[in-house]
């Protein structure tokens, strides 16, 4: 499949080591710019596959710049040493403006460690930044945070909210370690005529927050361009270099990585769903309907992916970040899709995944924790738990809905309770045409939390993982959901308001006399 061309491949900049620094150069602070030099913008953060050691810092150009750069250091010892970037290209097949954007992968740094940066080209001022090292795979306590569907900030392109604005800025706020990003970025899609500037706006807000620690997403629906690459990814796969998956040819589409006793999994939804909701190609008039593309890859190397890590000592936690659900009680809900109900949730089931994080829906929910389904239904999850507060994910995962990043189309809105008083839902159970309603219903026993204020639409979930003590012992996650008014000129940054808190806890996989055998902690024989 097509791929961003690589005008510019600088050697050696993913094996650079920067773990020592020397103090900055006074002639570096001198050079000067050149007029008329593109300066740096759009820079933000990803980890590499080892976090505690790799971080690629990325931005974008205006037009092509000659050696772009990295300069990398402590505050202590200065900025010692110099990393060259990759830069990567395409041109939007609807627009034909050309994108230019540069990725330099920083490798050898030290765990858990405040490092300060500056991105520059010849002739352009640098621009400074700083981000923190994740701790390295010993268990330490430490704070994410996540939501979907955010859009540009900016209200003059469609689907856009200045509450964009807000959500960056409350990242800042509660100060999170990274940030995962649960699909549908920049709208881009729904903005044919502006395309490329589109994702501009939505990079350069994100830049406020994604230039101090990594921003690590997942490719929603709206990622789906017309005349961007066979997958219609072009856009994403430009601007994001993330975590290696072993495929060469859906790199950056689905990727794990780990922070402490906690897995975090990336999944690409459009390859599992059933629902055709991406882009109408101008051309042909048909929609982007790419589900199944990696024709069973993805799935296989996510059931990798998690047998080896409930089959080792080292996590403790198993965290998925996608687009779309399994699950959605909102009255515009997009539906259950059975797609993932059929594919992903024996997986999550067999492997005991903790927590699912999505958006798609732009609203705020959560399930009791469930695990396998109800006997003659459509696969609906079955709860195994119905406390609110206190949840041992050892027995069911929670899934959530985090919708409400910022796009102008926030719902909170949710379907009637049945004549049995339980809620209900929508599920899809197959592709229909585009953008279709869904075509069936069930009762949502799942459905634990809802968010029905419309006078709070968006929100943020902050996730504060806490290894314990001592081998064997409890670790908990304490997860507390904020949602945030209307922002206005007035008001662009609304305070956020506590809405939802609940702690999950399991044992550690650490215990002395325990080992894994297909996701189940087994105590070993004598």
């Amino acid at each position: 499949m097509p791929n961003p061309s690589r005008r510019t491949v600088l050697r050696g900049a993913a094996t650079a080591g920067v773990a020592a620094a020397v103090p900055l150069s006074p002639v570096f602070w001198a050079q000067p710019a050149i007029a008329d030099a593109p300066a740096p913008d759009q820079i933000h953060l990803q980890y590499g596959n080892r976090p505690y050691e790799q971080m690629t810092v990325s931005w974008s150009t205006a037009a092509g710049v000659h050696k772009p750069q990295v300069r990398i250091g402590t505050v202590e010892g200065g900025l010692g040493h110099t990393v060259q970037a990759e830069t990567l290209t395409y041109v939007d097949g609807l627009n034909k403006v050309e994108t230019y954007t540069h990725h330099a992968r920083l490798n050898g740094l030290r765990p858990d460690t405040t490092y300060v940066y500056e991105v520059t080209h010849n002739g352009a001022s640098p621009v400074r930044g700083t981000f923190r090292t994740a701790p390295d795979k010993d268990r330490a306590a430490f704070r994410f945070t996540s939501f979907g569907d955010l859009s540009t900030g900016d209200a003059s392109f469609a689907k856009s909210s200045v509450n964009a604005r807000t959500a960056v800025h409350q990242v800042e706020q509660f100060d999170p370690l990274f940030h995962l990003l649960n699909g549908d970025l920049a709208y881009a899609n729904n903005n044919t005529a502006q395309q490329p500037q589109c994702w501009d706006a939505f990079m350069n807000n994100m830049q406020v927050s994604a230039a101090n620690r990594p921003w690590m997403p997942a490719p929603g629906n709206h990622e789906v361009e017309a005349g961007n690459g066979t997958l219609g990814y072009n856009s994403y796969h430009t601007r994001f270099q993330l975590p290696d998956n072993g495929s060469r040819d859906y790199a950056g589409n689905w990727y794990s990585f780990q922070v402490g006793s906690v897995l975090f999994v990336s999944i690409d939804g459009n390859d599992i769903v059933v629902e055709d909701d991406s882009s109408i190609d101008p051309t042909t008039g048909q929609s982007i309907y790419i589900h199944g593309y990696s024709q069973g890859a993805q799935v296989a190397w996510l059931e990798r992916t998690l047998s080896r890590a409930r089959s080792g000592r080292d996590v403790d936690w198993i965290v998925v970040s996608m687009h779309q659900f399994a699950m959605s009680s909102s009255a515009t809900s997009h539906g259950g899709d059975m797609g993932i109900r059929e594919t992903l949730l024996p997986l999550f089931d067999k492997y005991t995944v903790d927590l699912v994080l999505a958006g798609h829906d732009h609203d705020y929910e959560r399930t009791h924790p469930v695990h396998g389904t109800d006997p003659g239904t459509l696969l609906r999850p079955t709860v195994v738990s119905d406390d609110l507060l206190e949840i041992d994910s050892s027995k069911g995962a929670v899934h959530m809905i985090l919708g409400g990043g910022g796009t102008a189309s926030a719902d909170d809105v949710f379907l009637p309770d049945d004549a049995n008083g339980i809620p209900t839902a929508f599920v899809r159970t197959q592709r229909l045409t585009f953008k279709a309603n869904p075509d069936a219903t069930e009762e949502a026993t799942w459905s634990a939390v809802r968010d029905p204020n419309t006078a709070y639409p968006y929100g943020v979930a902050v996730f504060d993982v806490d290894p314990g003590t001592l081998p064997g012992g409890r670790t908990t996650i304490t997860v507390n959901y904020y949602h945030t008014p209307v922002a206005t000129a007035a008001q662009p940054f609304p305070a956020p308001v506590l809405f939802d808190s609940f702690t999950l806890y399991r044992d550690r996989s650490d215990g002395w006399g325990l080992h894994r055998h297909g996701g189940s902690l087994v105590g070993a024989t004598a």
